[in-house]
């Protein structure tokens, strides 16, 4: 079992499609945010993981079975080795069409839940299933994953404060994302109790300072909460961006996972992208333009307030080089 876990707009679709290139994966596209629980909280105190561990382990376990169009037909869609050849043929195909439908019935605002059918073979012998599940939900539950799952592999991953703010941004004003700040959340974390960050001290921020102050506050949470522990691996999504063949290669053997053929393709696929303009949502592109772009949609006074809210803190400091 692995884990890819991150904040929104950090890179992770990106990573999880890398671990997804590996034939022996079935991956799980968010499904924590398909099947969601009030026993598993989402901001868990340490001194609660012990409790928890037993329902946090029932509630991911429950997980892997969700067959969501969502969670169980993300793209693009790979060869598989606990497929039929029939299956990794039709596959692909099944999945557009499913999608088809499910857009038709949303624009008649037609309510409906598609799943994709179970297809891994029965009986396997020489192959191996590994099971890797993406979240973007459940950053500050992370401590709490790897304590519920020892045997399991779990990559946190960060992108720049700069990178993550100005997605929000450009996603908000496209209105692909909801325009929210949890004022009460953020201003009971701990990071945000010793810099006075009271709810009505960050509603009066500007939009890109209290951007940056939930950056610093979930990610602050997270890393605490995993530091020490072995079965973790902490990723700058920048450093995958500027050596992505090398990362991967330390990602996957980290995993006991191959780096593939058809893993290589992919990664070189991203690094080749010429099919113009991006979209918002896009995972097949040029990673280390994608990484960059806050450099040219950010204002000099932007990247100065973001950088006054991230300083001095575990997760800031790991940036300090990339702002050049």
């Amino acid at each position: 079992m692995i884990f890819l876990i991150g904040m929104p707009r950090s890179g992770t679709t990106w990573v999880a499609k890398i671990f997804d290139s590996n034939p022996d994966v079935l991956y799980h596209h968010e499904p924590d945010s398909v099947e969601t629980t009030q026993d598993v909280p989402y901001f868990p105190k340490p001194e609660n993981f012990e409790k928890l561990v037993p329902e946090t382990r029932h509630y991911f376990s429950r997980l892997l079975k969700v067959r969501h169009l969502k969670s169980a037909g993300s793209s693009p869609v790979f060869q598989k080795k606990y497929l039929s050849r029939i299956t990794n043929k039709i596959l692909p195909g099944l999945i557009v069409f499913l999608k088809t439908v499910s857009l038709i019935f949303s624009k008649l605002k037609i309510p409906v839940n598609i799943e994709v059918p179970t297809f891994v073979r029965r009986g396997l012998k020489n192959n191996k299933l590994v099971d890797v599940m993406k979240s973007v939900s459940s950053s500050c539950r992370s401590g709490l994953v790897t304590r519920a799952f020892p045997e399991a592999k779990i990559i946190y991953i960060i992108r720049h404060p700069c990178g993550f703010v100005s997605s929000q941004l450009r996603g908000r004003e496209q209105n692909y994302l909801n325009n929210v700040i949890y004022y009460s959340q953020l201003s009971s974390m701990d990071i945000a109790k010793e810099r006075g960050w009271t709810v009505d001290v960050i509603k009066n921020m500007s939009i890109e300072e209290q951007l940056a102050c939930t950056w610093v506050c979930l990610n602050e949470k997270a890393l605490s909460d995993i530091e020490g522990q072995e079965n973790c691996f902490v990723l700058l999504y920048e450093y995958l961006c500027n050596n992505p063949v090398e990362m991967s290669r330390r990602l996957l053997d980290f995993c006991n996972l191959d780096y593939t053929d058809q893993t290589d393709v992919f990664i070189k696929s991203s690094l080749n992208y010429s099919g113009g303009e991006e979209k918002y949502f896009q995972t097949v592109r040029d990673p280390k333009i994608a990484a960059e772009k806050w450099k040219q949609e950010l204002t000099p006074e932007q990247i100065e307030k973001i950088k006054g809210i991230v300083s001095k803190t575990r997760s800031g400091d790991k940036f300090l080089s990339f702002y050049e």
